[in-house]
C-alpha cells in the first residue's frame, strides 16, 4: 500500500494491460526540481518593456511576441526606415528566451545513462504515449541506445511529419508531443520538422538560425487549442488523443482548467479504466487531488495510484 491510502503501482490491477500514457510535466519534475516553473514567461529574465509588450499584445506565449516584432521590422522597411531597433528587441527576447530554456532544464550528463535508460524501459511498456510537457528527457530517452523501438512519426524528409504518411508498418511505441516539444520547430506555415542530436546540444540548436520551437505556451485551454489546430502534427497528435479509447495511465497531469481539451478528450470513452498518479504530500493533499481528478473526469471508479512507486517516478530518477 502506498502513503495516504493510495495503491501501490504494482497493486494497481493489470486486466488487459495499461495500453496508453497521458504524462506531463509531474515526470520531470521526479527528475528535477528545474522543471517546476509554471511558465517560461515568469522564469524568463526581461526588460520592462518587453514585458509590457507581452502584456499589450495579451499573451504569454514568445512566439506569439516575436511574430509581431517580425511584422514590425518589416513594416519599418517598407516605409523606409530603418529597423535596426525593433531587430535588436526581437533578437533581445528570442535570447532571453534560449537563456530560460537552458535555465530551467537538467543537462544531458546528468540524466544521460541509467536515468534515460530506466525512462526509456518505463515508456516502453505502452503502446501508445502523449505528452505534454516539452522539455527534451522523453526525446533524449527514447533516443537512447539503440534500438529506438518508438514511432515519433516524423520519418518524412528532412525529419518532417507529413499527414499523408503516418502509417506504421512496425510494432513500435508511438510518442506524441500533444503540445509539441523543444525539438521540433515549425516548417512553412503548418508543417514541423525535428531536430536530430544524441546529447545535449539540442539546448543550444533549438534556436539557431532563427528557429522556434514548436510548442503550446500556456494559457487557456481555448487558447491551447488554438495553437494545436494552427499545426498539422499537434492536430494529428490531439486527435490522436480523442480517439484512442483503450485503457489508460495519467501521470503527472494536473488536469486543471487549462487542461479541459485534456479532460474531454479523457472523458469521451466512458468504458476506459483509467489509472491516476498521484504525488503523495499530505493526506490532505491527496484526498483534494483525488476528488479533483474524480469531478473532472466525471468517474467514481479510478485507480489512484503513489507515482513513487511507478517507474516514472521512481526516486532513483532524482537529479
Amino acid at each position: 500500500m502506498g502513503e495516504y491510502g493510495l495503491q501501490d503501482w504494482a497493486d494497481v490491477p493489470l486486466g488487459g494491460g495499461w495500453p496508453t500514457l497521458l504524462v506531463g510535466n509531474g515526470a520531470s519534475m521526479a527528475v528535477s526540481n528545474i522543471f517546476s516553473y509554471t511558465s517560461l514567461y515568469d522564469v524568463a529574465v526581461l526588460e520592462d518593456n518587453d514585458r509590457h509588450l507581452f502584456e499589450h499584445i495579451s499573451t504569454t506565449n514568445f512566439e506569439e511576441v516575436l511574430r509581431a516584432l517580425d511584422f514590425a521590422a518589416l513594416v519599418q522597411t517598407q516605409l523606409g526606415h530603418l529597423p535596426n531597433p525593433v531587430v535588436a528587441r526581437r533578437d533581445g527576447i528570442r535570447d532571453s528566451l534560449v537563456t530560460a530554456v537552458n535555465a530551467h532544464h537538467v543537462e544531458w550528463t546528468a540524466v544521460q545513462g541509467e536515468r534515460l535508460l530506466a525512462i526509456k524501459a518505463a515508456l516502453h511498456g505502452f503502446k501508445s504515449v502523449f505528452t505534454t510537457s516539452y522539455d527534451l528527457l522523453f526525446y533524449w530517452a527514447i533516443n537512447h541506445t539503440p534500438p529506438t523501438d518508438f514511432a515519433d512519426y516524423m520519418w518524412s524528409a528532412g525529419n518532417s511529419f507529413d499527414l499523408d504518411h503516418v502509417e506504421l508498418w512496425e510494432d513500435r511505441t508511438t510518442v506524441h508531443w500533444v503540445h509539441g516539444a523543444l525539438h521540433i520547430h515549425t516548417v512553412g506555415g503548418r508543417g514541423a520538422a525535428k531536430l536530430v542530436n544524441q546529447d545535449g546540444a539540442l539546448l543550444t540548436q533549438f534556436a539557431a538560425g532563427g528557429r522556434l520551437p514548436l510548442y503550446v505556451a500556456e494559457g487557456t485551454a481555448k487558447q491551447k487549442l488554438a495553437k494545436i489546430a494552427s499545426s498539422d502534427y499537434l492536430t494529428f497528435c490531439m486527435d490522436a488523443l480523442q480517439s484512442d479509447d483503450r485503457d489508460l495511465v495519467i501521470f503527472g497531469q494536473q488536469l486543471g482548467h487549462s487542461d479541459q481539451h485534456l479532460i474531454e478528450a479523457v472523458r469521451a470513452h466512458a468504458g476506459r479504466r483509467i489509472a491516476y498518479a498521484v504525488y503523495p504530500n499530505t493526506q490532505l493533499e491527496v484526498e483534494d487531488r483525488c476528488t479533483a481528478v474524480a469531478l473532472a473526469l466525471q468517474r467514481d471508479d479510478i485507480q489512484f495510484f503513489d507515482s513513487k512507486t511507478h517507474p516514472l517516478g521512481n526516486p532513483a530518477l532524482a537529479v
